[in-house]
């Protein structure tokens, strides 16, 4: 079964030009009926090529932010007067670790699955090995088969030390904070962040259903299957709960309908189906696969709330990645039931005022491409990786526009969404909310994960949307 992709261009001020690339086997769409813009006439793109910024950006994974101890993705400070566009490992001076390591490297290890898919490089690969081995690290260290942990930090990482405050290691009595937990064992000088989220989980979903359905070498996709065997089965000996190294269920890790906390119905159904759905599709278990069957989280499509308010400003966007992202995974995991879950993702996501095809997000509009290619929302795509910084260190932006409504902080909100060109470095910018009115001093020693760019631009590869050459 395929692995479904897609790739956008986002904004409404680019010269947008048509004429570039044939998509193949996009969809259901024969592969000479649409022609797909690379939006190479954008006044605002960095100068360089699309190729040569994932260049740039590729090298910068392994090269700059990931420490030989730590085999997943961080942001990193680097020292005063150091080029961010030319650092590397050596120049770090603090690796900027924090509770979603493990969602924010997952997305880099995504970005490698669609970049060795599309190309065989062998660079491609030995990040891979990096990146997979940094997840069978994060799950290792909690001690329980299919658990991640939020964060993990080893001895002897310059910058970078677990709490000494013993009260940092006191168990939450109702679990709903996030402790620090001492290792044991082999990982014995180690401690790590127990808690882990359902964001965390959509991370990590993603990425290894990307390797098992996109990596043909037999060793890498072997410790993505092992890793999706363990969450499958974890899941479904704990009735769709993550339950953590002291035998509690995780206080937002659990992915059923009837989970209590204030996410709707259909939200959960959905997370809980992608999952399952994934682990069951990318190991071939047929226990799994029967499992997954005897859900029926699909009925719960019409009880999707995420969109509060009568003009949306007070919606959670971090729920709404998790969803965009899950529903993508049970589309290209349950072929017999696309269309429902097709049917599910435009009515949640797309047919609203601030829904996903309006906000210039590049990655949410490859995630609808994948399974409904539209040229105009491949354009979009297009144009957000021209606009892309060519470093994602933080630069000076100042915010001048209106204020249209409030967020669900109270948070001031303009009527448009930023064009990626105006928006603040962020660890995954197409996690956060395109309305927010942020403003940022500059700051050449703060550099961020570099998934942002990669993530987007090799799903858009992968399927042909872009070609090497542009």
């Amino acid at each position: 079964m395929r692995w479904l992709v897609l790739a956008m261009c986002a904004c409404s001020v680019c010269a947008c030009s048509p004429g570039a690339k044939v998509a193949p086997d996009a969809s259901d769409a024969p592969a000479d009926a649409v022609v797909y813009s690379t939006c190479a006439g954008d006044p605002r793109a960095t100068p360089e090529s699309l190729a040569a910024k994932a260049a740039a950006y590729d090298a910068r994974v392994l090269g700059l932010h990931v420490h030989p101890q730590m085999p997943w993705v961080l942001d990193v400070a680097i020292g005063p007067g150091v080029d961010p566009e030319t650092a590397t490992v050596n120049d770090v001076v603090a690796w900027r670790s924090g509770e979603n390591d493990g969602l924010w490297s997952s997305l880099v290890l995504a970005a490698e699955a669609y970049r060795f898919a599309a190309t065989h490089d062998p660079a491609a690969r030995e990040t891979l090995a990096t990146l997979l081995h940094g997840e069978q690290l994060r799950m290792q260290i909690t001690g329980v088969p299919g658990l991640f942990t939020r964060q993990l930090i080893p001895p002897g990482v310059a910058g970078l030390a677990c709490p000494t405050d013993p009260a940092a290691y006191t168990p939450s009595p109702d679990k709903t904070s996030n402790v620090w937990v001492h290792a044991q064992g082999a990982f014995a000088g180690w401690c790590f962040l127990d808690n882990v989220s359902q964001d965390e989980y959509v991370g990590h979903m993603f990425a290894l259903g990307a390797v098992a359905h996109l990596v043909d070498d037999p060793a890498l996709r072997a410790i993505a299957v092992d890793l999706l065997d363990q969450i499958g089965k974890h899941l479904v000996a704990n009735h769709m709960e993550f339950v953590d190294w002291d035998g509690r269920p995780t206080q937002w890790g659990k992915v059923h309908p009837d989970a209590p906390g204030g996410d709707s119905p259909g939200y959960l159904a959905v997370l809980g189906a992608s999952f399952l759905a994934t682990a069951a599709d990318g190991t071939g278990d047929p226990d799994l696969a029967a499992a997954y069957a005897q859900l029926g989280y699909a009925s719960y499509l019409d009880q999707i709330a995420v969109w509060p308010g009568g003009d949306n400003c007070t919606a959670n966007w971090n729920d709404l990645s998790m969803l965009v992202a899950s529903f993508h995974d049970v589309i290209a995991s349950d072929p017999a039931n696309r269309t429902t879950w097709q049917a599910g993702f435009a009515s949640a996501l797309v047919g609203m005022p601030k829904g996903i095809l309006v906000e210039h997000n590049a990655w949410w509009d490859l995630l609808w491409a994948a399974s409904t290619p539209d040229p105009a929302v491949v354009e979009d795509a297009a144009c957000a990786l021209r606009e892309f910084p060519r470093s994602n260190h933080l630069v000076a932006r100042m915010s001048t526009a209106a204020t249209a409504c409030s967020g669900r902080f109270g948070e001031p909100l303009a009527a448009a969404p930023f064009s990626i060109a105006d928006r603040c470095a962020a660890t995954y910018a197409w996690w956060g909310n395109p309305y927010s009115m942020q403003s940022c001093a500059a700051d050449p020693t703060l550099v961020q994960n570099p998934a942002g760019y990669l993530l987007p631009y090799w799903m858009a590869r992968y399927r042909g949307f872009i070609g090497p050459n542009d």
